[in-house]
């Protein structure tokens, strides 16, 4: 009996862990967030959330930009061998 297997031999992206966790993080601070402003929440603790969103958010395109440079350098070392 044969069987097909199809086996990704593709390496996962280095920052990809991170990249997740930080989104991870993001959503949960989102979530925290909604439930203050539905509850009429300090305004000094949204904001501060407000913050931490924008900083996670400004974190996670940095390494999303930073997968791509770890990708191109990759490909471009394969393309010389």
């Amino acid at each position: 009996m044969k069987y097909n297997v199809d086996i990704d031999l593709k390496p996962r992206p280095v920052l990809q862990e991170l990249i997740e966790d930080l989104t991870n993080k993001m959503l949960a601070q989102k979530r925290v967030l909604a439930d203050l402003e539905h509850m009429n929440g300090g305004s000094s603790l949204v904001r501060g959330l407000q913050s931490d969103i924008k900083l996670l958010d400004q974190v996670i395109e940095r390494c999303y930009a930073q997968q791509e440079l770890i990708d191109a350098r990759a490909e471009q070392i394969i393309g010389l061998n």
